[in-house]
């Protein structure tokens, strides 16, 4: 009779700590996005409430951080001294959408959480990626994911599988002569964010 009280009482304190230990990381994932509250609240187009994707910041306040949410947005913004840095161009944050695990949408923001534009190129705000050809890129992607993007793929541009539309800083749609297509490489590098302005 001792013995099964006390695989009882054993088993009441094990699932004691097991809640306390739950507590715990969810005190400290709040905490930890409590920390970059101010900063992520400056983006009106990041849907709150969010919690901390990755984080790579030394002790000093330098890194980066990446936040998601439950519309499958991911923000991020780099740090210089727990501050936010300013990227070329005077971009403070980048803004991904995805749908079904893939990259439609990149939006860049300046420090106060307006759109910005990319002056390095045609000074878009936004990025708007169309997989034309889906079953191609599946394929494509296989191949890119197998190697984990340690792979030089021969530029698929000129195949037509993703097209991009670009836009300014007011939301609109930059103007082209004709349609600009991005090779499987460069798209899977977005959908990973490898790129940073």
């Amino acid at each position: 009779m001792n013995t099964i009280r006390m695989i009882s009482a054993n088993r009441k304190r094990i699932q004691l700590l097991l809640i306390c230990f739950s507590f715990l990381q969810c005190v400290s994932v709040v905490a930890q996005s409590g920390n970059y509250q101010v900063i992520i609240n400056k983006v009106n187009q990041f849907s709150k409430p969010a919690k901390i994707l990755s984080k790579h910041v030394d002790a000093t306040g330098n890194g980066s951080a990446e936040f998601t949410n439950a519309k499958k947005q991911v923000l991020r913004f780099r740090l210089d001294h727990h501050k936010l840095q300013v990227q070329h161009g005077g971009i403070g944050y980048q803004l991904f959408y995805y749908k079904n695990d893939y990259l439609e949408k990149i939006q860049t923001f300046d420090v106060n959480g307006k759109l910005a534009g990319e002056a390095a190129s045609k000074n878009e705000s936004g990025v708007v990626f169309i997989i034309e050809k889906p079953d191609l890129y599946l394929k494509k992607k296989k191949l890119i994911d197998d190697a984990e993007g340690n792979i030089d793929l021969k530029d698929d541009t000129n195949e037509k599988i993703i097209r991009v539309q670009l836009f300014d800083e007011n939301n609109m749609r930059i103007p082209e002569f004709q349609p600009t297509y991005i090779s499987s490489k460069t798209y899977w590098n977005y959908n990973v964010r490898m790129y940073w302005p």
